[in-house]
């Protein structure tokens, strides 16, 4: 019986980029998969997207969710059913159109996309710790020296947990879940207590004269929803490969991406739009950071203790499959030593508004790479 035990569990591992994966090593069911895609998109970027779309109010916000989220996942769908039947990583699976050399130049767009993504996402919560760690300590939030020190803290934790493998993100995705609906809850209570949903829903841009300097059209709305979409088609396959049925594959992930996408939105979007209403109808996408957001609406600490725990659960999806893609390009290199590297370039990242000295013009440049390269990238997959 030992001996039987010490095989499963050397099974039930990490497995090589082109390594398949046998069906009694999977261990990712439906529920795993559900929480996973929820987390990936039910997080502080994505509240940030969704501030930026308050521009839309609204129903401009839920309209463009509706009309982006069964493209991308619909695709998303796709490429998670061929990592279960191929049981191959996302980068396994360029090896097929690309070739083993070819495959190195989407392994490296993918990998510059996951450290972007972690490095943003990184950003926007250590606004939130560097709020708790002033409060204990006193000093400025945005000063560099509490941003650098927010950014180093949550890649730490972010890189030291991916490491350990899928099977321990998905253990760790269960738990964020749950920080999520607590969070959702909380910022849901603060906003209707200090303004109604008729002001939400009513609320326009063109309404108020104020807002002249900043604006978003409805395909610049779909815009930002497809290249968050995009994103997590690039990595899908690194966990289906270890799912134990075409459901957990297909179904979940897709309605658990779309669910947390248009979650996300709606909350960054309600947020924004309250502040704008509290401040006579202005609306600042440039003052737009979660910490701002949550302080005007006197969420407190609570709030910022749940935006750095779902940070680190989305950044552990992308450490992970970033690591895989740099494993790819650099095959000598052991695909945890690539996880640590993507976090270290991640904290580049993250520190990158302090130099350029807006989150905002930084976010929208990465958005625009990722519009410019994946989209295409995406036809090899589906052809």
């Amino acid at each position: 019986m030992e001996n039987t035990n010490d095989t499963q569990q050397n099974k039930v591992r990490d497995y090589a980029i082109d390594e398949y994966v046998p069906l009694d090593a999977r261990y990712y069911g439906g529920k795993e998969m559900m929480s996973t895609w929820i987390c990936a998109n039910a997080n502080p970027t994505t509240w940030y997207m969704g501030t930026i779309m308050g521009a839309l109010g609204l129903s401009g916000v839920i309209i463009a969710s509706l009309i982006g989220n069964p493209i991308v996942y619909i695709i998303l769908a796709l490429v998670g059913f061929m990592g279960y039947k191929i049981a191959s990583t996302n980068m396994g699976l360029c090896r097929v159109p690309f070739g083993i050399k070819g495959s190195k130049l989407p392994s490296v767009l993918n990998a510059l996309q996951f450290v972007g993504w972690c490095g943003v996402n990184t950003y926007i919560a250590a606004t939130a710790l560097s709020t708790i760690i002033t409060s204990f300590t006193g000093g400025d939030i945005y000063s560099a020296g509490n941003i650098i020190i927010s950014v180093l803290l949550i890649l730490f934790v972010s890189t030291a947990t991916a490491v350990y493998g899928a099977k321990y993100i998905s253990k760790a995705q269960m738990i964020a879940v749950v920080c999520l609906v607590v969070l959702s809850v909380w910022i849901s209570y603060k906003v209707f207590t200090l303004v109604s949903f008729a002001d939400l829903w009513n609320w326009s841009l063109a309404d108020n004269p104020k807002n002249t300097t900043w604006s978003l059209t409805m395909g610049g709305g779909l815009d930002i929803v497809l290249a968050n979409g995009f994103a997590w088609v690039m990595c899908i396959a690194d966990y289906t490969r270890y799912t134990t049925s075409k459901r957990a594959a297909t179904v979940w992930p897709m309605l658990g991406a779309a669910f947390g996408m248009l979650w996300f939105l709606i909350v960054g979007a309600a947020g924004a739009i309250a502040v704008a209403v509290m401040n006579n109808g202005l609306f600042d996408p440039y003052s737009a950071d979660l910490a701002y957001i949550t302080g005007t609406l006197g969420m407190g600490m609570v709030a910022n203790i749940l935006i750095v725990i779902s940070t680190v659960a989305v950044n552990m999806i992308n450490i992970y499959s970033g690591g895989f893609s740099t494993a790819n390009i650099i095959e000598k290199l052991p695909a945890k030593i690539s996880m640590i590297s993507v976090g270290v370039l991640a904290a580049l990242i993250g520190f990158s508004p302090l130099i350029l000295g807006s989150f905002l013009d930084t976010f929208q440049v990465f958005l625009i790479f990722l519009g410019a390269f994946f989209s295409s990238l995406h036809r090899y997959y589906v052809g």
